[in-house]
This record gives structure tokens, C-alpha cells and sequence, in this order.
């Protein structure tokens, strides 16, 4: 009990710095894939600074280096689509989209794990459906584009954390983040020709202020709360902690409120919407937690 707690705390700590991120992205004044290229390389450059991370990587098989650098291409996919999210639209409409995450682990997991379907994670999963329909309800046109995107970045995200859970039991979460930042920049770096071409211009050297904001970004909202997440998934599922980082949405427009006063664009829809997905969160929390003193075997 006291282990599970801990990992719920590693998880709320983690989905609140991950709703500053939306806030980071929205300041931060260069393009979404330049600034994914710049997050992935600070990030892995502070890794660095961690004693015994070169000795834990010899230790790793080259199979399993090889799926997680794949894994890191698709955490570079989920950032680029959610910054995107954000800057075709807002934070608010890109963190509300998070919460369909859950719903894809709900029907993904089964699939590529080979267990069965759980009845119960579908069903809250499908409770948060509603919530993201309120809060995207009064969005402008404007914005539909940014919406998709940050969906398309829900499906990216469910299935980096259905084949992150594989990886967290056995190699230590610093190694784990270090050899994905590495995956995702190195594939990024292979998309820059074609980025070139078709966006000339849009990749620079930021400014002092977007560095300083980026280097906030990489190591607070980056290095720190992904290897809480890992830690915690040790404890958890990967459904339980989708479920939990569905806070990310209320976190996020909060504080989209504050510093961006996005609020101002905010209708009854997403307090609503809002309280659908907390309820969610409860239900599942009750779900774990039942009267009879234990918790039942996660699947």
C-alpha cells in the first residue's frame, strides 16, 4: 500500500509539471518541431550529468536498445503533435485532448500485450470521451486543426506508455529516458532535410529567452517528471497512470488561465467537461481502493 501510494504521488507530481509544459510551449516563440529537436538534445545533455548512466548503458542489450530508441521516435512523434496542438490552437484545447489517452490504453493494451479486455478500464475510459467533447465544444474553426493534432498526440502517447511498461521493471528509468531522448532527436534529426524544404526558415537558433524557457523545459518539465513516471510505472499499469495524467488537462487550463488568460475563451463547457474527467479519475481511485482493506491484482 504505502509503495502504490508513493508511485500515485511520483504520478500527480509528474502530470502537474507536464501541464507547464502547454504553458512553456505557448511562450516559447520558435515552431513546434524545432522546439522538440532542441527539448530531446538539452534533455539528453543533462542526463549526461548523471553518474553511472554510461555504465547502466553497456549493461543493456543491443534488442533492447534498439526498441527503445523506437520508442523514442514515437515520444518525438507525441511532442511534435502536441506542440503543435498548442500552437495551431491553444494549451487549453491541447491539454484537454490528453485525457483520450486512457481510452486508447483502454483498447490498445489488450491488442498489443495479448491479455484480455478489461470492461471496467473501457468503460471510464469512455466516460472521459464526453469531458473532451465539452471542453472542445466552443472552440473556434480555427482551431480544429490544433484539436486533431493534440488527438493524434493521445494516440502517440498511449502507445509510448503500453511499451514503455515492458522496459520500466528491469532498466533504471534515468537509462530508459536517456537512450528515447536519443531515439527521438536522432530521428528528428533525419526529418530535418525534408522539414527544411518544406518549412525554410523555421528552423534558427532560438533567442536568450526561448533557450532559457527551453532549458526550463528540458531538465523541470522533462528530465525530472519522466523519471518519476517511470518509477511509478513500476507500481502501476499503464491504463492507471493514463488515467491519473487525465489531470493534466485541469492543471494545464489552470494555469493557462493564469499566465496566458486563456480563461477568458473558457465557457460552462469545460468546467463540465472538466468534472466529467475528474470523476473518471475518482472512480477509478475508489475502483483500486475498496473497503475491503487490498487493493485487487492489476492486469
Amino acid at each position: 500500500m504505502q509503495v502504490r501510494s508513493k508511485a500515485y504521488i511520483q504520478m500527480h507530481v509528474a502530470t502537474f509539471l507536464w501541464g507547464i509544459t502547454a504553458i512553456l510551449g505557448k511562450l516559447i516563440s520558435v515552431s513546434e518541431f524545432t522546439l522538440v529537436w532542441y527539448r530531446m538534445l538539452l534533455v539528453s545533455i543533462s542526463l549526461l550529468l548523471i553518474p553511472n548512466l554510461l555504465t547502466s548503458l553497456k549493461k543493456i542489450s543491443h534488442k533492447n536498445t534498439g526498441f527503445l530508441l523506437s520508442i523514442g521516435v514515437l515520444l518525438a512523434l507525441h511532442w511534435v503533435a502536441w506542440y503543435g496542438s498548442i500552437k495551431y490552437s491553444n494549451a487549453s484545447v491541447a491539454v484537454s485532448c490528453i485525457a483520450s489517452v486512457s481510452l486508447f490504453v483502454a483498447l490498445l493494451e489488450p491488442l498489443i500485450l495479448r491479455t484480455a479486455f478489461n470492461r471496467s478500464y473501457i468503460v471510464l475510459g469512455i466516460m472521459v470521451i464526453p469531458g473532451i467533447l465539452l471542453i472542445n465544444q466552443s472552440i473556434q474553426i480555427g482551431h480544429k486543426f490544433g484539436f486533431f493534432l493534440g488527438i493524434l498526440s493521445a494516440l502517440f502517447a498511449a502507445l509510448f506508455t503500453i511499451l514503455n511498461k515492458k522496459y520500466t521493471e528491469s532498466i533504471p528509468p534515468n537509462t530508459i529516458t536517456f537512450i528515447q531522448m536519443i531515439g527521438g532527436w536522432i530521428f528528428l534529426c533525419a526529418c530535418l532535410p525534408f522539414y527544411l524544404h518544406y518549412r525554410p526558415g523555421e528552423f534558427h537558433i532560438p533567442n536568450l529567452k526561448d533557450f532559457l524557457l527551453l532549458l526550463l523545459l528540458a531538465v523541470a518539465c522533462t528530465a525530472i517528471p519522466y523519471n518519476l513516471f517511470l518509477r511509478a510505472l513500476k507500481e502501476s499499469n499503464a491504463f492507471t497512470t493514463s488515467l491519473i495524467n487525465n489531470l493534466e488537462p485541469v492543471y494545464g487550463i489552470i494555469l493557462a488561465a493564469i499566465f496566458l488568460q486563456e480563461n477568458k475563451e473558457l465557457s460552462w463547457n469545460f468546467y463540465l467537461g472538466t468534472a466529467v474527467i475528474l470523476a473518471a479519475v475518482f472512480v477509478h481511485a475508489y475502483y483500486n481502493y475498496k473497503p475491503s482493506g487490498h487493493m485487487p491484482k492489476e492486469d
